[in-house]
């Protein structure tokens, strides 16, 4: 039995180990079928390109992050940079070949759970980043219809790009709710202040008070800045210098809303994903020196995940901006206010 088969049938134990425990977690999605579809993209590559060493390293972070889901006991520095490494193959190293692969696979079993799985399942309080996931898919799906039809069909390709991202993270929400249910057991409160409410977001035809557009020389100062920061906030996060992280965040944002003022345009994902990771990170602090550092992992966790995705998903910033000179809120007006800083 080959070394990736086995990481294989870990992944399935433990699924059917879960399945025999209490009633939520009995609903949880089959990881091991997702572990299945990403190695074989992998097992595939390897035949073309035997001598392709990149596909060894990312079967081998891929194999990690799935026997990393059987852990049980702590959630310890090792779990938490497999887990960084997996995000950052997935979501931020959009120079490998196969990365627009791997966010279909992703978004495909992300929409296939997200449909198995009864509305009645899915509790903010137990399983907050799963709810939070599905409200936002949820509230977008609901209003791409309104900016559709004021658009003549031409926003559907954003709401897709948005709602595909979205559905990309599904599969990964229910691990990170899993390991938060074992921290609230224990007495830590977990995720319980790190996700706004979609309710607060603003009217669907609420007007606009910029409407311009990045330039490709904007786009590249960007892209530029986004890099560095993730750069930085990744070493930070990783060092769990969880101060630090904030201060970067909060840099990082007046550069954005600088930006924004410069072009008259609005960048409203990115700087929501940002201030998620500075709310996460404010958060992160305060539990550390409330409880001996024992959830910090966990937090470097997942804040490298949404680090990791930032560029991705500012895309959906750039893809919505000719609309927004048209006066079509889209995005702009579909995201909660994030208290932070």
């Amino acid at each position: 039995m080959s070394a990736y088969s086995k990481y294989f049938f870990a992944a399935l134990a433990l699924v059917l180990i879960l399945s025999a425990g209490n009633s939520l977690l009995a609903r949880e999605p089959d990881t091991a079928a997702l572990y299945r579809q990403l190695s074989n993209l992998r097992s595939f590559e390897q035949l073309q390109n035997p001598s392709n060493k990149t596909a060894d390293n990312a079967s081998t972070t891929i194999a990690s992050f799935f026997a990393s889901l059987q852990a049980s006991d702590e959630f310890d520095e090792k779990v938490a940079e497999v887990w960084e490494g997996f995000f950052d193959l997935t979501f931020a190293r959009d120079d490998d070949e196969n990365f627009s692969r791997r966010l279909e696979i992703l978004s495909n079993e992300g929409r296939r759970q997200s449909a198995a799985i009864p509305p009645e399942f899915i509790d903010n309080q137990q399983t907050p980043f799963t709810g939070h996931v599905r409200e936002a898919i949820e509230v977008n799906k609901a209003r791409q219809k309104y900016y559709a039809d004021i658009s003549k069909g031409a926003t559907s390709k954003v709401s897709l790009l948005y709602t595909s991202l979205e559905y990309s993270l599904f599969p990964i929400t229910f691990v990170f709710d899993r390991w938060a249910q074992k921290f609230r057991s224990a007495g830590i409160p977990v995720l319980a202040e790190d996700f706004v409410p979609m309710s607060g977001i603003s009217s669907v035809d609420k007007p606009l008070l910029r409407r311009g557009m990045l330039d490709r020389v904007g786009r590249r100062e960007l892209r530029k800045m986004l890099r560095a920061w993730q750069w930085k906030s990744s070493l930070a996060a990783a060092r769990k210098d969880f101060l630090k992280v904030q201060l970067l965040a909060i840099n990082v944002l007046h550069e954005l809303r600088q930006m924004e003022l410069r072009h008259n345009c609005n960048l409203s994902l990115t700087i929501h994903f940002v201030e998620s990771v500075g709310l996460a990170s404010r958060n992160a602090d305060r539990l550390s020196r409330q409880y001996a550092k024992r959830a910090d992992n966990f937090y470097r966790a997942f804040i490298a995940i949404q680090i990791s995705g930032v560029r991705l998903f500012s895309k959906v910033d750039l893809q919505a901006q000719p609309f927004h000179r048209a006066g079509i809120g889209i995005i702009v007006n579909d995201l909660p206010a994030i208290p932070f800083p």
